[in-house]
């Protein structure tokens, strides 16, 4: 049999060549998607400032979700400080270093009170000195520092800095400068210092830097000669163990103590790596799964017209004896050898693809530039056999009716389409179709939050097939629209629309991608113009204070605030801290742990300098143990005023916080407003990200702006901005993770864009015999010409129409969902480009090949047909 399917290859390239490239592309895109899952699980990047311990213990950044995946929280967990006599106490332990770490700002002293700002291409933490044993950091040149006001800076740091020993350098935390004499200076370990800069205080400067000196950042350990890296780690959490449960510390399973060893020490080290990880676990899988429905999607439809332009050879196979089993298994056999070979040489471009993703996601700010990813070959064979049963399921659908018929009505229906569609194909058609429409439009409003959004979003591909199974019908439909128009070409006009009528089901292969394509650009636009129309209003107009003041150093100092109250004219000054926090719920008989965006603040007198769109409840109650949820937030974990909240705050502790309010501004703001201090505490630096600063009934005063730039003169960093400067910071935000969406579903958005193509051409460049036979009756060029032209304009229509129809419940369930109104922001000049686009590229890939079909003799182009 696979003789024959291979015969049978050799003599219809062209069709058997458009399926070989659907399964090709979709093998492509679903190695691209397993490669960005297997980065998220496997990928990571060496120690630098660790890259001399034995073993490293430090908080567990992830929470344990069961059944789930686990996410990771955004601020590190750090550990007790009496941690590290525990671990001194373990057999094969050398050496405790207890490292704090704090995010620093450079400046140069020049004479003024602010400083020269000192420009650095990555961040500048300090340490306590006793951790350069960690590296391990070797003193070149000075002396370790020996009083508080003396600092060693890494050689690299003060060369881009231009800095020497004896001179003084300006280090601040936040808003608050420090003094220091740079007494020495050391040279990064063996791997070096290309993510971060370091400089090292005393240990009990470190100690009163810190903003938790009660914790540690994690817990440095030497081994003795000759210990195993991972033995020792086992021994050390087997002592960590022991003591919580004769303790009971540490008892929140999210916020733990675990070891790390070997490459798993960057993990502790550079927290951004493993939240990359974290966002490439969810996304890809996501991603991959409605990829990989597109590309069966799209590889049935292909292989179905290529089935469907070979009905007469089938037919004539049954009329002498063929059975529908051998039907099947030639069938079988050439998409077993055209999938095969496809979805094989398919999976090397995947890996160039998932390259250019991270490419994409590197530069819109959501993974670091420097993460990796793991080129395992895993994904390639799981894309390799999803890609081949995918296609031979497609084989064995595309042959079921071919091959079950009778012989007879075989030979009959080879030479005309069956006019009517089956029942059965109709009923499941509608089915999809309302289906969809339900969980487009319905489920949002009886099950709110994420979910909807999840689900308006997969409704598209519902929407699609059951549009694919009645397309003949809507193309007849069409083809009567557009008929009183063919009218006006007499000859051409009229063999349009026969064809179009008599042929529908082959016309709706080549509407169906064209209808997807269209519907996904539709979608995945209109989803972004909502997310970015909505968070540009919401925080143009949150933002009622007069003043806005920030930093462009790690932040603003919390002492900060009380000097701006005592400004004259100053009435109300809000500090505002920025975080994620993760909000903890069941979602659909499943817990699930989701991180959201948030924000600290003091609800009293909030109404002067910030308008949250209070909704339920009143943000004056917000103190102590309480927290306040957007809507989307409230619906998503089915809580309201009254009920407890259950989340897990940046570095992993665990609260149970009653809501005193629910609002609307979310997408302006973070879904979650938390009391300012409970926030503040439990972020890397406890420092505060903006202050708003209301003048009182009079608006803004030349008095209260002349303090403020006193104070920003004498503040390293401070900023005064206006509301809306601020606003367009805000904005931008929520622009990334919009964007983040439209990345992912771009490579898939690209696969639709090929298939498209390839269908078009294939379906006009099987049509060469029927244009040699309509040239032997009289037809002139000129006049075939014009006959597809006007049949282009029933494809394109009944996708164009097709797309936009089922674009927008998805779209109206998405804002439904993020805005909780049925109306999503549209850009009529957007749409109606893309629109203009589809209609360019169908006309393009049904005119071209149609004049390379017409360049032949007819007389040789029917027997070639034969």
């Amino acid at each position: 049999m696979f003789d024959i399917a291979w015969s049978t290859i050799k003599n219809r390239k062209g069709g058997f060549i458009a399926a070989f490239i659907a399964v090709i592309c979709g093998s492509a895109v679903i190695t691209a998607c397993g490669v960005l899952l297997m980065s998220g699980l496997l990928s990571g990047v060496a120690p630098e400032r660790y890259a001399g311990a034995t073993v490293m213990v430090g908080g567990k950044q992830t929470k344990d979700v069961k059944e789930n995946f686990d996410p990771h929280f955004p601020d590190r967990v750090t550990v007790p400080a009496s941690t590290a006599e525990q671990v001194s106490r373990v057999d094969g332990v050398e050496k405790v270093v207890r490292d704090r770490t704090v995010e620093m700002n450079l400046h140069k002293d020049n004479g003024s009170a602010r400083g020269e700002p000192v420009r650095l291409d990555q961040p500048l933490y300090g340490h306590g000195w006793s951790s350069t044993a960690l590296g391990p950091f070797e003193l070149t040149e000075g002396s370790r520092p020996s009083s508080a006001r003396e600092t060693v800076l890494d050689a690299g740091l003060a060369r881009s800095a231009g800095l020497k020993v004896g001179d003084t350098a300006r280090l601040s935390i936040g808003t608050t400068p420090h003094v220091y004499r740079i007494v020495g200076l050391v040279d990064a370990p063996a791997n070096g210092l290309d993510r971060q800069s370091a400089a090292f205080f005393t240990d009990a400067q470190a100690t009163a830097l810190s903003p938790r000196p009660d914790r540690l950042t994690a817990i440095g350990v030497l081994g003795e000669d000759g210990a195993d890296a991972d033995d020792l780690a086992g021994k050390i959490e087997d002592a960590l163990s022991g003591a919580d449960a004769a303790t009971g510390a540490h008892a929140d399973p999210g916020a733990h103590i675990v070891t790390y060893t070997g490459d798993g020490i960057g993990d502790l080290e550079f927290l951004d790596v493993g939240a990359s990880r974290g966002f490439l676990v969810p996304l890809s899988a996501s991603f991959g799964g409605t990829a990989l429905g597109v590309v069966i999607f799209v590889v049935s439809s292909t292989l179905g017209l290529v089935v469907h332009q070979r009905r007469r050879e089938l037919a004539m196979l049954r009329a002498i004896a063929a059975t529908p089993r051998q039907v099947h298994k030639l069938i079988g056999s050439e998409v077993l050898l055209v999938g095969v070979a496809g979805a094989v040489l398919g999976a090397a471009p995947g890996f160039l693809a998932a390259g250019l993703l991270r490419d994409a996601f590197a530069h819109a700010g959501v993974l670091p530039q420097d993460f990796e990813l793991s080129f395992n070959p895993l994904p390639a064979v799981a894309a390799v056999l999803l890609t081949v049963l995918g296609a031979r399921l497609a084989g064995f659908i595309a042959a079921f009716r071919i091959a079950r018929i009778q012989p007879v009505e075989a030979l009959s229906e080879s030479e005309a389409e069956q006019e009517e569609l089956g029942s059965t194909r109709k009923t499941v058609g509608v089915s999809l179709l309302l289906l969809g429409l339900v969980a487009s439009i319905v489920a949002p409003l009886v099950i709110p939050g994420q979910v909807a959004i999840a689900g308006a979003g997969g409704a598209l591909v519902v929407l699609m097939v059951g549009s694919a199974l009645i397309s003949p019908i809507l193309v007849q439909a069409a083809t009567r629209m557009l008929t009183p128009l063919f009218k006006r070409s007499r000859v051409s006009g009229f063999l349009a629309s026969a064809n179009s009528s008599a042929n529908a089901r082959r016309l709706s292969s080549a509407v169906v991608p064209l209808a997807l394509g269209t519907a996904m650009a539709l979608m995945q636009l209109s989803m972004l113009n909502t997310v970015e129309a909505t968070a540009q209003e919401q925080a143009a107009t949150g933002v009622v204070s007069d003043y806005v003041i920030t930093s462009d150093t790690t932040g603003l100092s919390t002492g900060l605030a009380g000097k701006v109250r005592a400004l004259d004219g100053v009435e109300t000054v809000t500090p505002v801290t920025r975080s994620q926090v993760l909000l903890n719920y069941i979602e659909i008989d499943k817990p699930a742990s989701n991180p959201f965006s948030a924000q600290g603040l003091d609800g009293r007198d909030l109404e002067s300098t910030l308008d949250l769109d209070v909704r339920e409840g009143s943000m004056d109650k917000l103190t102590g143990d309480t927290v306040a949820l957007s809507w989307m937030a409230a619906d998503t974990a089915r809580v309201d005023v009254g009920d407890t909240a259950d989340i897990n705050l940046g570095d992993g502790v665990h609260k149970k916080l009653k809501v005193v309010a629910v609002y609307g501004n979310g997408l302006g703001f973070g879904d979650i407003t938390l009391p300012h201090r409970m926030l503040t505490e439990h972020t890397a630096n406890q420092q505060d990200t903006a202050l708003l600063v209301s003048a009182g009934s009079g608006g803004a005063s030349p008095q209260v702006e002349a303090g403020l730039e006193k104070l920003a003169e004498h503040t390293p960093g401070l900023a005064v901005q206006s509301p809306q400067e601020f606003s367009a910071v805000q904005q931008g935000q929520f622009a990334q993770q919009s964007w983040t969406n439209l990345i992912a579903n771009g490579l898939l958005m690209l696969y639709v864009l090929i298939a498209v193509v390839n269908t078009l051409v294939m379906a006009t460049t099987g049509r060469s015999r029927e244009f040699a036979m309509l040239r032997l009756i009289g037809t002139s060029k000129r006049q075939t010409r014009r006959m597809m032209f006007l049949e282009s304009w029933v494809v394109i229509v009944t996708a164009v129409l097709i797309g936009v129809a089922i674009a927008i419940p998805p779209a109206v369930g998405c804002a439904l969902g993020l805005t909780g109104q049925p109306i999503p922001h549209i850009q009529p000049l957007a749409w109606i480009g893309i629109i203009a686009f589809v209609t360019l590229l169908g006309w393009l890939s049904i005119s071209l090949p149609t004049r390379s079909a017409l360049r032949s003799r007819p007389i040789e182009a029917v027997y070639a047909g034969e």
